[in-house]
C-alpha cells in the first residue's frame, strides 16, 4: 500500500475513534450534577381538576359563583352579586381567597352530562400562602372543608429535607422503602404510594 494512502487511512481512523468517545456516555463527559431540592418557599402552587354539578341555588365551593336558573336557552348565574349569563360551551372563571391564606383561580366551563345535568368543569389553580402544615388523618377531615383531589405534584427531596407543604421529612430508603419522618403514623411508605394523611 502506498504511503499516502496509509497515512489518509489513519487519520480517517483517528477522526472516526474520537467521534465515537465523544458520543459513547461516559467517555470524557462531564459528571451530571444532582437536581437541586425543591424549595420549600413561601407560596405553594397547586393544578387541581375541578368538576361540580350546578342546580337553581348552588354556589360552587370557594367561589362567588351561583347558579340561579334557566331563562330559555341561557343559564343565569350571579358573579360576585352580578347577573351574568351564560350556555353550555361558554366560561366561567373567578379569581380570589377562598380561604385565609389560600387564593384560588378557577378556570371553568359549562357543560351537561350523558344525564344532562349541568356541570362546571375545568381546572383551579391554587396558591398556599406562608404554608404551615399540620397533619390531618383523611378520616378526621374537618367539617366545611374544600376538597381538591387529583393534583399532580413532583418534588426532588434528597435526605434530611422536608417535602414541601407537609410534616414530613426523607430519611432515606430502607429495604426499597422510603423512610418519612414526621408523622405519627408509620414511617415507612412504598415506590409509587399515596401520601393520603396530609393538610396544610
Amino acid at each position: 500500500m502506498r504511503q499516502p494512502y496509509r497515512q489518509a487511512i489513519i487519520i480517517l481512523l483517528l477522526i472516526l475513534c474520537t467521534s465515537l468517545a465523544c458520543a459513547i456516555p461516559g467517555i470524557n463527559s462531564a459528571p451530571t450534577p444532582p437536581p437541586e431540592p425543591t424549595p420549600e418557599g413561601d407560596i405553594l402552587h397547586f393544578t387541581a381538576p375541578y368538576r361540580v354539578a350546578l342546580e337553581p341555588g348552588v354556589t360552587i365551593p370557594g367561589t362567588r359563583i351561583t347558579y340561579l336558573q334557566m331563562v330559555g336557552d341561557v343559564h343565569e348565574i350571579s358573579i360576585d352579586g352580578l347577573r351574568a349569563y351564560r350556555r353550555v360551551g361558554d366560561s366561567l372563571t373567578w379569581r380570589g381567597v377562598i380561604a385565609p391564606g389560600l387564593f384560588g383561580e378557577y378556570r371553568l366551563r359549562l357543560s351537561s352530562d350523558i344525564q344532562g345535568r349541568l356541570l362546571a368543569e375545568g381546572e383551579v389553580a391554587l396558591a398556599v400562602l406562608n404554608p404551615e402544615p399540620v397533619e390531618v388523618p383523611p378520616t378526621q377531615t374537618p367539617e366545611g372543608s374544600l376538597h381538591f383531589q387529583g393534583i399532580p405534584v413532583t418534588y426532588y427531596v434528597p435526605e434530611g429535607y422536608s417535602v414541601p407543604g407537609t410534616t414530613l421529612v426523607y430519611q432515606g430508603l430502607q429495604n426499597d422503602l422510603a423512610e418519612l419522618s414526621g408523622s405519627a403514623g408509620d414511617p415507612f411508605f412504598a415506590r409509587y404510594g399515596s401520601l393520603l394523611s396530609l393538610g396544610v
